[in-house]
């Protein structure tokens, strides 16, 4: 039995863990960890899985992407917490790190829970599984005067050479930007721009004639953000 297929039958009562996931993870992200185990991990029967791991591997993607289900799983689950806390004695604490996985290169993490601002070690991404606060008003006005022309670094794997873009708007959430390839909906980006760094999600594409040129408008969501303030610190946001 493969790694993969070990966690998956090991955690199989915990959906989030078997799509290797944070539990405030966003769908997008969900769905991209599901596409990677199914295809990229060959968990899929077609690919050389075993039926009765992809069983699990959906029943755990349906329940996770679907609002209600997942709400009600989320309550099961604190239930479940509260009912083993009542009953258990406390435990020590279990070390001063905590899991994570990187929604861009998909690397298994142990973050220090002391680090201010989560960075991927192995990518550079920003991470996505501690919630940071919004943006305050000041910030957002700052964001909203960018220029809408920055130059922008792309990559769509790792590793991978970035390849380049040109930012044409950009929002505390999200960000559109000019490419010479269609990336499809779906796909986690690394973006590196003069202001910012990002981990987002493609969200919608369309084809445009620029200077007699064919380019794409892509439009992402950002799954983590981090913007360059003024005086040169960053302020980590999970979207």
């Amino acid at each position: 039995m493969r790694v993969d297929a070990i966690g998956i039958m090991k955690n199989r009562r915990n959906y989030y863990r078997i799509l290797k996931v944070q539990p405030d993870a966003p769908v997008e992200i969900i769905r991209a960890s599901y596409r990677t185990m199914m295809r990229e991990l060959k968990i899929h029967p077609d690919l050389g899985g075993s039926a009765s791991e992809a069983s699990i591997l959906n029943e755990a993607y349906e329940t996770l992407s679907d609002p209600r289900r997942r709400a009600a799983y989320d309550e099961k689950i604190r239930a479940h917490r509260f009912q083993r806390a009542d009953s258990s004695p406390p435990k020590p604490d279990p070390g001063s790190t905590e899991a994570a996985c990187c929604p861009f290169c998909r690397k298994p993490l142990a973050i220090p829970k002391s680090a201010e601002v989560k960075i991927c070690p192995v990518c550079g991404s920003p991470l996505p599984s501690f919630r940071q606060p919004d943006l305050d008003r000041e910030r957002r006005r700052t964001i909203a005067r960018m220029k809408k022309n920055d130059p922008i670094a792309y990559s769509c794997e790792w590793p991978e050479t970035p390849k380049k873009g040109t930012m044409i708007d950009l929002s505390p959430k999200g960000m559109r930007f000019l490419c010479r390839e269609n990336l499809g909906s779906g796909t986690v980006l690394k973006i590196t721009a003069p202001l910012l760094k990002a981990c987002a999600v493609v969200t919608n594409q369309k084809q445009v004639d620029e200077k007699g040129e064919k380019n794409y408008s892509i439009g992402i969501s950002f799954i983590s953000v981090i913007f360059e303030e003024t005086k040169g610190a960053f302020l980590s946001v999970s979207a």
